[in-house]
């Protein structure tokens, strides 16, 4: 029986291991986990928003580990205030649909709750342990396939950060979370006729999100995201110790800088009975190698986050890691018993980016960026046409691919956007 051992229990790490457990291959999979389900439901922040797009929830729905799409806070498109400078009077309005299905944030901490629980009863081990990257060693040097689905401390160190692919070395971000209730339930109802992610980006201060957010306490919810760039207006959340601090620096900053939706958030507050509704913190968006050599002489092989780390900014981190996820399960059952070697991982991480990852990572990190002049006529055709926005704009959040080359190439975006632009713009 083949043996697979699994380093890290979130969302990619437990997509991978039911969908080993549920083929017809036999496989004797192990999970580590430095926290047992009930400390992932009760003593963890969620770790992200993780808004996922209904092609995603379709994975976990077809491994049947959908238990909450049915019942979720949906989202169904993007509501979008851009402002090119913070003080300016310009400001853009988009609004688009993903499609005809809607998506949803669901809390990670009751799905990894609920999926290692059930790990566990299709006959899967649980391990909780804190696993040192000594330990790593001697967990692959006992496994046929070893996957590291958790990146932190020295773990991390175990796979390079590859160099010809990752952009960045340092955070692009500073990054600030809160869940709340009690906001206004008509939401911006006047201004899209869908329930939003309602993005306000601010090109030279950073950008903050409200999400739809479906709370592990089933109360109706809102999970906002800051993302200031260092020293701008926005840059206010160093101080906070706690979920309120958040919130009500958030608060300020929108009463002054987004006046337009005060009426509707002010009345939200922090989770409660969830100390954990909040987080800060920043990180560098990375793309790590294929595979790392470890001292037992077998590869040890990223999945998920670890395999590619994405600034939040554009919503593909949760979508690219759970689609991760299923791609390398796919490959592995598929395996036969031919090795898992590095020469396999690195066949594997070549045709994921080729098929996904590399149009998620390059079109994210657009959006790091001051916009594109190809970025601009797009921005403007969506503003200008709500069907472009739709088809073209906003609607190709799910499906990245389909950004290219529009985004970077101003004779693709005009051959695509300009009947679409106002008249002035497309002369």
């Amino acid at each position: 029986m083949t043996k697979v051992s699994i380093i890290g229990a979130g969302t990619a790490g437990c997509i991978f291991a039911h969908a080993l457990l549920k083929s017809d291959k036999g496989f004797e999979v192990t999970i580590y986990s430095d926290r047992t389900p009930e400390d992932w439901l009760d003593n963890v922040p969620p770790t992200g928003t993780a808004a996922l797009y209904p092609e995603t929830i379709d994975i976990e729905r077809g491994l049947g580990m959908d238990h909450w799409s049915q019942d979720m806070h949906e989202m169904h498109g993007v509501l979008l205030d851009f402002k090119p400078t913070i003080d300016g009077d310009q400001k853009i309005v988009v609004a688009g649909r993903f499609g005809e299905r809607a998506g949803g944030a669901i809390d990670m901490r009751m799905r990894v709750h609920r999926w290692l629980h059930d790990f566990e009863d299709m006959g899967g081990k649980l391990i909780i342990e804190a696993v040192s990257a000594a330990r790593a060693d001697e967990i692959a040097a006992q496994s046929d396939l070893t996957v590291l689905a958790a990146g932190k401390g020295e773990l991390s160190r175990l796979i390079a950060r590859d160099e010809k692919r990752s952009v960045y070395n340092r955070p692009q971000r500073k990054l600030a979370m809160y869940i709340v209730e009690g906001m206004d339930e008509g939401r911006w109802d006047d201004r899209a006729d869908f329930n939003p992610v309602k993005f306000n980006f601010y090109g030279d201060t950073g950008e903050y999100f409200w999400v739809p957010f479906t709370h592990k306490s089933g109360k109706y919810t809102w999970c906002a995201l800051f993302e200031p760039k260092p020293g701008g207006k926005m840059d206010i959340f160093d101080d906070c110790k706690t979920a309120q601090d958040a919130v009500d620096a958030g608060n300020s900053f929108i009463k002054e800088h987004a006046p337009w939706e005060w009426d509707v958030v002010k009345t939200g507050k922090p989770v409660e009975g969830d100390p954990f509704c909040w987080l800060k913190g920043q990180f560098p968006p990375t793309v790590r190698h294929a595979y790392g050599m470890l001292p037992c002489g077998k590869p040890i092989m990223p999945l998920g986050d670890t395999a590619i780390t994405f600034d939040p900014i554009g919503g593909q981190g949760g979508n690219c890691a759970q689609r991760n996820a299923k791609f390398v399960s796919d490959m592995v059952i598929g395996r036969g018993d031919a090795p898992f070697d590095a020469y396999w991982m690195q066949q594997v991480m070549d045709a994921f980016w080729g098929w996904h990852g590399q149009a998620a990572y390059s079109f994210n990190n657009i959006l790091l960026e001051p916009l594109t002049e190809a970025g601009q006529i797009m921005l403007g055709a969506a503003a200008n046409n709500r069907s472009f926005a739709d088809k073209h704009f906003i609607g190709n959040f799910t499906k990245p691919k389909d950004f290219f080359p529009y985004m970077t190439d101003v004779e693709a975006a005009l051959s695509v956007a300009g009947p679409y632009l106002p008249q002035q713009a497309a002369e």
